[in-house]
């Protein structure tokens, strides 16, 4: 079995291990409005500033959802968060906006040192309201037993574009069909439990098949109707991030009592 690790991304710094990864590999540009609830988790940290370190998802005007291995050993008042944003080095657009984090919340069955991140889940809560625009728009959850399987998903987000190469700078997005939890298992095993939900796009040659890397950790995979259902969190692969195992992702129709109760 490959080892695997997170997606998480410390994107200026060297902090950052070796055989963490998190991005979209083999994707392409995403176009303005297209992902009006994806978010950027910043991290400040002297004398660098604040970076990117994972993705995330808005899913109220004050509270968006992301992996619980992004905000693990963090504190608020360290991290913020961008929404509205397609380039992260380019001049603010009309719909960016920045804001801090109040508190962070941990779902309490995380467990980073298990295999399979049992409980990759977490809550980021704003110091204030976001306002929606045309970019700035919550994800609808998908609902409790969705499937989707062999449908084709869209994953999002500023990770490496290639295994051990530099984050992206420009929303990245990548087509993936959603696999069965048994078909999963079939590369990863019991590391994969009906709480995770994975893609893989394995009719793809190797070496061109889409994978989330460093820096995409906490962020949407997006189903159903016009990608429009939060279906996971991204999670945790491959450590090369090379597409030739599934990207796991944590199933968020197995949390909505939590989500909704926080």
């Amino acid at each position: 079995m490959k080892t695997f690790g997170v997606f998480v991304c410390l994107f200026a710094m060297v902090l950052a291990e070796d055989d963490l990864d998190k991005r979209i590999v083999n994707g392409e540009k995403a176009e303005l409005y297209a992902w009006p609830h994806q978010v950027s988790l910043q991290l400040y940290q002297a004398p660098y500033g604040w970076y990117h370190i994972c993705g995330a998802v808005l899913i109220g005007p004050n509270k968006v959802l992301t992996a619980a291995h992004c905000i693990d050993g963090q504190q608020a008042r360290n991290l913020r968060v961008e929404v509205g944003v397609l380039n992260l080095y380019d001049p603010p657009n009309a719909y960016e906006q920045t804001v801090s984090v109040s508190s962070i919340i941990m779902h309490p069955q995380y467990n980073g040192n298990a295999n399979g991140y049992p409980n990759d889940i977490g809550i980021i809560y704003l110091s204030g309201p976001v306002t929606y625009n045309k970019n700035v728009q919550p994800a609808a959850l998908a609902p409790q037993g969705s499937s989707f399987a062999n449908r084709q998903c869209v994953i999002t987000g500023w990770g490496r574009t290639v295994g051990g190469g530099s984050g992206a700078s420009h929303l990245k997005q990548a087509y993936i069909t959603k696999i069965t939890t048994a078909q999963c298992r079939s590369y990863w095993g019991a590391s994969v439990t009906d709480k995770h939900i994975c893609v893989f796009e394995a009719s793809d040659p190797a070496g061109t098949r889409p994978s989330a890397c460093n820096g995409d950790s906490g962020g949407p995979m997006m189903c159903g109707n016009n990608y429009g259902l939060l279906a996971g969190v991204t999670s945790w692969g491959v450590s090369s991030c090379s597409g030739d195992y599934p990207s796991v992702y944590t199933r968020v129709s197995e949390y909505l009592d939590w989500i909704n109760s926080r």
